[in-house]
């Protein structure tokens, strides 16, 4: 009979629970079944890096979902902790400059990929609170304003 698969100790008190038909908090990658160490694979240094970048990335997303929307749940806390402790395992492996360049880089692509503003993420990585409370709003005042515009018509209502 196969062993069941080790969680890696970076998944320690981020388990989920469940109530009934309810889970809250599972999140596989973190605490369930792809969150297993494979030992016998050992990744290069060029994977360790894409490994930070991946989870560098997963916590600069959940970050700036609640900078812009003020909305979190469990298992982006337990996404958060878990990536922060895989990228303090990475952090020792790099060299600072390494690191900080793979941090540059992500930054950057996100940036890009998501059309942020060099304002608005001044604003989310070194604004006051008024700044951050006014972008706040804003993004809750064009939420309204997009749901009180009737929707397109659908090309069956066009006829």
């Amino acid at each position: 009979m196969d062993e069941k698969p080790k969680i890696g100790s970076d998944s320690e008190g981020l388990g989920f629970w469940r109530a009934g038909e309810f889970v809250v908090g599972h999140v596989p990658e973190v605490n369930g079944s792809e969150a297993c160490e494979l030992p016998e694979f050992v990744p290069t240094k060029h994977e360790v890096i894409q490994i930070a970048k991946y989870w560098f990335h997963r916590r600069l997303d959940n970050s700036f979902f609640f900078f812009t929307f003020t909305q979190t749940g469990s298992s982006e806390w337990r996404t958060n902790s878990y990536a922060n402790r895989r990228l303090d395992r990475v952090a020792a492996l790099l060299s600072e400059e390494e690191f900080e360049k793979l941090i540059v880089d992500v930054e950057r692509d996100y940036k890009d990929k998501n059309g942020i503003t060099d304002e608005v993420w001044n604003i989310f990585t070194n604004g006051s609170k008024e700044e951050l409370e006014a972008y706040q709003d804003k993004v809750q005042q064009e939420i309204a304003e997009s749901m009180k515009e009737p929707p397109e018509p659908n090309a069956e209502q066009k006829k």
